[in-house]
Formats: C-alpha cells, sequence, structure tokens
C-alpha cells in the first residue's frame, strides 16, 4: 500500500494504478484489499475532479487563458481525444497568443479523465506586455477626428514661449544636478517634502501620473509626497499640444524650457503651441491630502464634443448593425492611472463606451479582433486618453464630461429620517446609452476602481432591464418610508 501512495505522490499515476489492483487481487477479501480499494477510488476521484472541464474553465478565466481553454476543448471536439502536449506535432493551438502559451502548464490525464491546464502565468506576461506597450504608446501624440481646426479657435487661448515668465529655480537643480534626461519618456524623482533634498526613489516612466494612498509608495505618506519629473519633447514643425492637469489637493508647476506655463492647485487644460526643436519639460508636484492622485497629459489637441455632437457623428458615421458596451469606473487603480479594456467575443460589431470621474488611461485590448465602429470616452476631469489595438480608422469621440455611472444600483440609507443615496444607479446610465446611441445597451462593466477590465462583464437583457426597474422601485419605496419616519401622522399614531 505504501508502495502505491508514494508512486503515486510522485506523478507515477498508472504504475500506482496497477499496486493498488495487485493488492485488490492478491489479498482478495482482506482488510488489505479493501484499504487498497478504498484509496484507489478516493485518488481517482480527487484527480478527476482537479481534471475536469469545470475546474480548467474556472482556472483559465483570463483574456490568454480563457483562449487557449477553448482551443483545447476545440481540439477535443475534433479529434475526440485531448492533446498529449500544447506543442508537438499536432496542431492544438491556433492563435494570437502563441508567444503566452509556453507559460502554460498542461499535462493530459490517464486514462481519457481530461486534462490540467494552467495558463495563469501567462495572464500575468500578458497583461504586463500589455503595460509596456501602453508605456511606450500612450504619451505618443495621437490625432482626433474634431468638428473644429486648431485656427477656428480663439488665438489667444493658445500660450506661446512669449507669453510664459521665466522661473527663478527649478527642482531639478536638487534632485537632478547632473542634468540627466532619459531617451524617451520622463525621468520621475520622488521625495518626502517634510526633507526635500533628499531623493527618495526615482525611476524612468512613460508618462507623468501617481496614483496611491496612504504611504504605498515608498513608505511616503500621501500627505507629504513630491515629485518632480523632467523629459524632452522634439517636433519636427510647429505644432500646438494640450497639457492637461488633474488633481486634488495639491499644488502643481509646469516649465517649458524653464518658464512658467502653469503654476495652481486646480485642475486644468492648456493650449501651448510648440516651435520646431527640443523642449525641456519640468513637472514639479507637491500634494496635501491623504491620498495622492495626479496626473499631467500631453497630448495634440482634442477638440472634446458634447453628447449632441456626438449623437450626430455617430448618427453620420455609422450603420445600424451594432450594439453598445458600456464601462464604467470613478478611478484606475495603477499607479500610472492606467486601465486595460478587455473585449470579450462578439459576433457584432460594437461602439464601445468608456466612462469616469477621474482622467484614465484607457488600453483598449481586443484580443477576438471585435469590430469596433466607435470609441466614446469621457471623465468629468480632464486628461483621459486612449490607446491600444484600435485602427486609424475608428472614430474617436472624446467627450467633454462623463457619459454614465459605475454604479449598478444605488447604495441607499435611512438615517434619523433623512434618505441618502450613494450615486445614481444603472438606469440613467441605460437611459443617457439609449440617447446618444439610439440603441439599448448590451452589455455593461462598472467598478469603483481598476487596473483591468472585463467588457461587457454583464449582459444586459429585457430579464436584466426588468430586476433594474424593480429595484429602482424598491428605493422609491424605501424612500417614502423613511420620509414617514420623519413625518409622523399625530393622530394615528398609536393604531397598529
Amino acid at each position: 500500500m505504501n508502495q502505491a501512495i508514494q508512486q503515486w505522490d510522485r506523478g507515477e499515476l498508472e504504475l500506482a494504478l496497477g499496486t493498488f489492483d495487485r493488492i485488490g487481487t492478491q489479498y482478495l477479501d482482506t482488510v488489505a484489499a479493501t484499504e487498497a480499494i478504498k484509496e484507489r477510488a478516493v485518488r481517482l476521484d480527487t484527480y478527476r475532479a482537479a481534471s475536469s472541464t469545470e475546474r480548467n474553465r474556472a482556472i483559465n478565466s483570463g483574456v490568454v487563458s480563457r483562449h487557449i481553454y477553448q482551443q483545447v476543448e476545440s481540439y477535443f471536439d475534433r479529434t475526440g481525444h485531448y492533446p498529449e502536449l500544447l506543442h508537438g506535432d499536432e496542431t492544438v493551438y491556433q492563435g494570437q497568443f502563441d508567444a503566452f502559451v509556453s507559460y502554460c502548464t498542461y499535462q493530459k490525464s490517464i486514462l481519457e479523465y481530461g486534462y490540467q491546464l494552467d495558463c495563469t502565468r501567462a495572464d500575468s506576461v500578458y497583461v504586463e506586455a500589455r503595460k509596456q506597450r501602453l508605456r511606450e504608446a500612450v504619451q505618443k501624440p495621437h490625432s482626433v477626428k474634431s468638428t473644429a481646426s486648431v485656427e477656428d479657435r480663439n488665438a489667444s487661448a493658445i500660450k506661446t514661449a512669449a507669453d510664459l515668465s521665466p522661473a527663478q529655480s527649478s527642482w531639478g537643480e536638487h534632485a537632478n544636478p547632473s542634468g540627466a534626461l532619459p531617451e524617451d519618456g520622463f525621468q520621475a524623482f520622488y521625495i518626502n517634502t517634510n526633507q526635500p533634498r533628499q531623493v527618495i526613489a526615482t525611476e524612468s516612466v512613460g508618462g507623468i501620473a501617481i496614483n496611491y494612498i496612504r504611504d504605498d509608495f515608498h513608505g511616503i505618506e500621501s500627505g507629504d509626497f513630491g515629485g518632480y519629473w523632467v523629459g524632452m519633447l522634439e517636433f519636427k514643425q510647429q505644432e500646438v499640444m494640450s497639457f492637461t492637469v488633474s488633481q486634488s489637493w495639491s499644488k502643481t508647476r509646469i516649465l517649458i524650457n524653464g518658464r512658467v506655463l502653469f503654476e495652481g492647485g486646480s485642475d486644468q487644460s492648456i493650449l501651448y503651441r510648440f516651435e520646431p526643436g527640443e523642449h525641456k519639460i519640468e513637472v514639479e508636484y507637491v500634494n496635501n491630502w491623504h491620498t495622492t492622485e495626479f496626473s499631467v497629459g500631453i497630448h495634440s489637441s482634442v477638440t472634446y464634443l458634447d453628447m449632441d455632437q456626438i449623437k450626430m457623428r455617430l448618427q453620420a458615421n455609422l450603420l445600424d448593425d451594432f450594439q453598445v458596451l458600456y464601462a464604467g469606473l470613478y478611478e484606475s487603480s495603477a499607479r500610472d492611472m492606467t486601465t486595460i479594456v478587455n473585449l470579450e467575443k462578439t459576433a457584432d460589431p460594437v461602439v464601445l463606451v468608456l466612462s469616469s470621474y477621474s482622467p484614465v488611461k484607457w488600453y483598449v485590448s481586443n484580443p477576438f479582433g471585435v469590430e469596433i465602429r466607435a470609441i466614446v470616452y469621457g471623465a468629468y476631469k480632464p486628461g483621459s486618453t486612449l490607446a491600444g489595438d484600435i485602427p486609424g480608422s475608428i472614430l474617436r469621440l472624446p467627450a467633454k464630461t462623463r457619459i454614465g455611472s459605475y454604479h449598478v444600483s444605488p447604495d441607499c440609507r435611512c438615517v434619523a429620517g433623512s434618505f441618502h443615496c450613494e450615486g445614481k444607479g444603472k438606469m440613467p446610465t441605460v437611459t443617457a446609452l439609449q440617447t446618444l446611441t439610439n440603441k439599448t445597451l448590451s452589455g455593461f462593466t462598472g467598478h469603483y476602481s481598476a487596473e483591468s477590465l472585463t467588457v461587457p462583464e454583464v449582459r444586459v437583457d429585457a430579464c436584466f432591464l426588468e430586476e433594474l426597474t424593480a429595484r429602482m422601485s424598491r428605493i422609491e419605496m424605501d424612500r417614502a418610508a423613511c420620509k414617514a419616519e420623519n413625518n409622523p401622522d399625530f393622530e394615528r399614531m398609536f393604531e397598529g
């Protein structure tokens, strides 16, 4: 018996099964045979469960792992058996994630019980690769179709070098005395403002952004955080760029070639005309709150559209055969404010709507080649950007503000007769998207914060909308009951 157990634990399963069977045959009608039969049955049941389709589907739920799992199942449907290996003479995996298959572990189970597949490592590597591509791409200027050209705007709104006053000094004199600059992107220097001359950490980054709470970043308390970013931008010809500042309780200064473009504690969008050549960009930031959420975007000038303009653009450019998918956030949970949008497989073309309160660096991942007709994206605070698997022909429509909510239903409570709801719920979002696209919402994803999203997480159908309507009705009943609690009827106080 011990030999059989040891063989099983070493992975020699077929050898162990043979040993269990010999015990049952040679010691028939003995306690040893009974124990061997029981042990064999328990181990096989556990093995079957570990090799089942259900377990493999549960483990492999990411973008890459789910696709590879589906390919293995498809192979079984074609051949009637599971493959010996993911790589080999037989063609098992056919897809766009070949570079990540090597990070999977796969073992065909004995006696055709199934297989064991774990591609969670492949998912992690894929996400990191996407983040790296985002860091390289998100700060590159991109053009957005707009209803007005730069020349059509009020020229006085565009700042030039002549409008800027020289700064008396720069943080770089202390944080970066050597004047070293990265070949691409920005060099970031992080300090505690209580000891500003000591650089706690430095790194090369693709963009200017920081997002964390308490002391979760290099042990610097959020209320004491300071940051300095420096980099070079080069332009071959005269070009107008947009600087978008998003901040809360903090103060920021932006320098271009040693001159002050902006200094203040508010959100801001500034247009600046660069002349041909290299330009040194410096950003200095002091936080004064228990959370740190800050970004400066530098992008090609964008015309932000109101809802009526977006509606007209959609009607003028799209056919009617599309579905609407929506993703809503309050903020990104990533330190650089990136959120990866992983599109699920769908047969119909889609219009993708992305909405948030704080600025988000949206990165669209489209591993299944979904036909995207248009992407609408907006935020309450300025600075959201769009990058990813997006062909240049796709209609990009940046909104002046956010489009909907991340809440499925409002969180309401009655306190001392006062009825308070946090969030508006999904129904106003459904209505807003219906008005915007003349389509009923097909899929919804909503979170307070996230670094990565699957879209859609919830399919919106008649049943779902009926349940949503019922929830809102219950909320209104609770509101009426709360009001009655605060407005007693003296005549009926002792009834009931």
